[in-house]
């Protein structure tokens, strides 16, 4: 697609053929990110048995290694997406994780592929921070949440593209095969953000806001800090879910690889994307009447995932666990776009990316970082007495617990929603 003559504004380009084209192209980067992201939850068992490795490290590896770096570029890297080309930092990101991956596969020992995957980490800190920036100068607040719900369909695209990869990659071919295949693609990816995309006009000018007074004027909001912590408990359930199941249905369940890329690999992709866009839809459509919905959907979904856990993970059939896994990725999908939505909508137009960063360092760190990892730790610690069925237990008492609180603290958010909305507007 051509692009326009001149860079579109804000204000007019809330439907725009053009805007959505752009939001397409971000969230095929979102897919790819989250293709790259989790490919290891399929290839966690093999990855294991080749380096000698217990289930707290390969938490470690899928979750803390990965996150922290993520996060903690994050900051550095929307600073630098709020200054200047967000499409520039978006470009090269996608550049550097894609190679990192594809790299991975020549990895000879436990330590190299906890670099490589660190690595990763820092390249697609600059995928979410500016895209959500960008999506929220092409889009006006009240169309946000379902633009920013279809950006993250990409996330659960992202997952099923993984799974069908790495199951099916990974049972002919090998794990080292299979992040050369998933990784060189996204080289093309980052040429079209590069030649393609537009940078929008931003919202408020050339003001720039100094780090300090972001956080001072974001965690001032009570909503913001609500809002943060409950996405970091949602976080922990959602990760925990993404990274473990795989191996649940291998151990508990007798799958194979291939079989459980291809099911879970539909039922992440199709559910998730389903869940995510009916929660940005209908965040947008009740919220016209009171914002507060934004925060209500969001706890209706954590609320309503906790029997849905409860009931694959203690399935003994394994058709059964995929038909309860259905509903439960639904709704841990329907949250994204309401989340992102508060998110943007509490923070000045200068502070966009930077609020998703600092979104991003929160809740990943929580729930990216500890999610996976304390379900591993629980797993060896269990095991001696409840041997395979330990992760049964353990993600039961993550994910259950860990959506109970969400689902609470998105009411605390919703409390103090408007009134975080109105010192927004007033600025």
């Amino acid at each position: 697609m051509t692009p326009p003559d001149r860079d579109p504004s804000p204000g007019e380009t809330g439907a725009s053929t053009y805007a959505y084209y752009v939001l397409f192209a971000l969230g095929l980067v979102n897919m790819l990110n989250y293709v790259d992201r989790h490919i290891l939850s399929i290839l966690l068992q093999p990855v294991k048995q080749e380096f000698g490795v217990s289930d707290e490290w390969m938490g470690i590896l899928t979750g803390m290694a990965f996150v922290l770096v993520h996060s903690l570029f994050g900051i550095p890297i929307a600073r630098l997406a709020d200054r200047t080309s967000r499409k520039a930092v978006i470009a090269i990101g996608v550049t550097v994780w894609s190679a990192l991956t594809a790299l991975s596969g020549a990895a000879q020992a436990f330590w190299q592929l906890l670099i490589l995957r660190m690595g990763v980490g820092i390249g697609e800190a600059a995928g979410a921070p500016p895209a959500h920036a960008m999506i929220s100068d092409y889009f006006e607040p009240a169309r946000r949440a379902t633009a920013l719900s279809i950006y993250s369909m990409g996330v659960f695209a992202g997952i099923m593209f993984g799974y069908f990869a790495a199951g099916w990659i990974g049972e002919h071919f090998g794990w080292r095969l299979t992040f050369v295949a998933v990784g060189l693609p996204g080289l093309a990816l980052a040429l079209l953000i590069h030649t393609t995309v537009r940078e929008p006009e931003r919202a408020d000018g050339d003001v720039e806001e100094p780090v300090r007074e972001v956080f001072r004027y974001l965690f001032g909001k009570p909503a913001f800090a609500a809002l943060m912590t409950a996405a970091s408990f949602h976080a922990v359930t959602s990760y925990a879910a993404v990274i473990w199941t795989p191996t649940l249905f291998l151990r508990l369940h007798g799958m194979s690889l291939s079989e459980i890329g291809v099911w879970l690999g539909l039922i992440s992709g199709l559910g998730g994307a389903v869940g995510t866009l009916a929660g940005g839809t209908l965040a947008d459509r009740l919220g016209r009447r009171d914002p507060r919905w934004y925060a209500w959907v969001a706890a209706f979904a954590a609320f309503a995932a906790v029997p849905c856990a409860f009931l694959y993970l203690r399935a003994e059939s394994g058709t059964v666990a995929l038909a309860a896994y259905l509903p439960f990725i639904v709704l841990i999908g329907m949250y994204n776009g309401p989340l992102h939505a508060m998110n943007q909508w509490l923070a000045k137009p200068r502070m966009r990316a930077m609020s998703v960063a600092i979104q991003l360092l929160i809740v990943n760190i929580v729930g990216g970082g500890i999610g996976p990892w304390i379900v591993g730790r629980m797993n060896d610690s269990l095991h001696a007495e409840l041997g395979d069925a330990a992760i049964r237990t353990s993600m039961m008492l993550s994910l259950g617990t860990c959506a109970f609180f969400a689902g609470t603290l998105y009411l605390v958010t919703g409390a103090f929603l408007r009134r975080g909305i109105a010192d927004t507007e007033g600025h």
